[in-house]
């Protein structure tokens, strides 16, 4: 089993140790990011490849998730209601993953090369609170 100290050593990010709340914000910005050049690049197929079809999957998503802090107990209220609004369910897009099965599959290199160059994800899921 890997520690955090270790995985953050091999991935060059040991700065964020400390700051867990600096690392979040660094996550939510990449995904962010990562959210917009899909858009960009689906703009640009779409403009480039008139004759490339729309292959699109929709996912749901069930279940929990926790988030914890800890602190002094007279604040709870304020804190869950804080840890409420500060969470949400992302959709994320494993290309390795993707890849691999195509793979398997026995896709052609540059085909899979052209799906991973357009992936986009449209991510209009909400966590619901059912207090």
């Amino acid at each position: 089993m890997q520690t955090a100290a270790g995985l953050a050593k091999r991935c060059g990010l040991e700065h964020y140790l400390d700051k867990p709340a600096e690392l979040n914000d660094a996550i939510f910005n990449l995904l962010l990011l990562q959210e917009t050049i899909q858009m960009e690049q689906a703009q640009r197929m779409r403009r480039d490849e008139p004759g490339a079809a729309s292959i699109a999957i929709q996912r749901t998503a069930y279940g929990t998730f926790t988030a914890a802090c800890a602190g002094d107990g007279r604040y709870r209220y304020a804190v869950e209601t804080a840890l409420r609004s500060g969470t949400t369910v992302i959709a994320l897009f494993q290309r390795s993953r993707f890849v691999s099965v195509l793979r398997s599959m026995g896709i052609p290199e540059d085909a899979i090369a052209g799906y991973c160059s357009s992936v986009r994800i449209s991510d209009d899921t909400t966590c619901i609170d059912r207090e």
